[in-house]
């Protein structure tokens, strides 16, 4: 599915205030989490996530407002290194999950089609994430993203559930 892109000023800023609202209400910064600007569209979020034998690990999502909020945030799990590369499975910053709800999947290498390309990429597969519409999942009708009702605070929700117990089995690879 193509997805309408929507104007990169008022995108952004609707995103930044949706999870401004989020993040206050949640108090996300006395809980381990962090954010930062990437660019005028994306942000680097920080999730910690665990506890595996008492410890916490902080996986990074690289999100973004490209057709926000007509579709849900693009999300990307990354390296928190220069450029932000993609995450792949078998790395440190992979999650490795004992179990998924049925209502998510993370794949770290998924085929599908974009204007009539062929494409391979990361791709968090849940109704909250813009990939999940472009890679030509459909949707019930009480998952179907819904301008005005859902904001980035039900994509981050969602993926914070699975980086918790009883799902998070830790990082796929040892952490350095």
């Amino acid at each position: 599915m193509i997805l309408p892109r929507v104007d990169p000023s008022i995108s952004s800023s609707t995103m930044r205030e949706h999870l401004d609202l989020f993040w206050t209400n949640r108090e996300l910064d006395a809980r381990g989490w962090n954010r930062s600007e990437v660019d005028e569209l994306h942000l680097l979020i920080e999730i910690p996530a665990g506890p595996v034998d008492e410890r916490f690990d902080s996986y990074f999502l690289k999100i973004g407002a490209e057709y926000y909020d007509a579709y849900p945030p693009t999300v990307l799990f990354v390296e928190p290194i220069d450029g932000l590369p993609r995450a792949r499975a078998n790395t440190e910053w992979w999650p490795r999950l004992n179990s998924t709800p049925g209502w998510i999947q993370l794949h770290d290498s998924y085929q599908y089609q974009e204007n009539g390309s062929s494409y391979e990429g990361q791709l968090v597969c849940c109704s909250v994430t813009a990939e999940y519409y472009i890679s030509g999942h459909v949707p019930t009708d009480s998952q179907l993203w819904s301008t005005g009702e859902r904001t980035v605070a039900a994509t981050l929700s969602r993926i914070s559930e699975i980086l918790a117990p009883p799902f998070y089995g830790g990082p796929s690879a040892p952490r350095h």
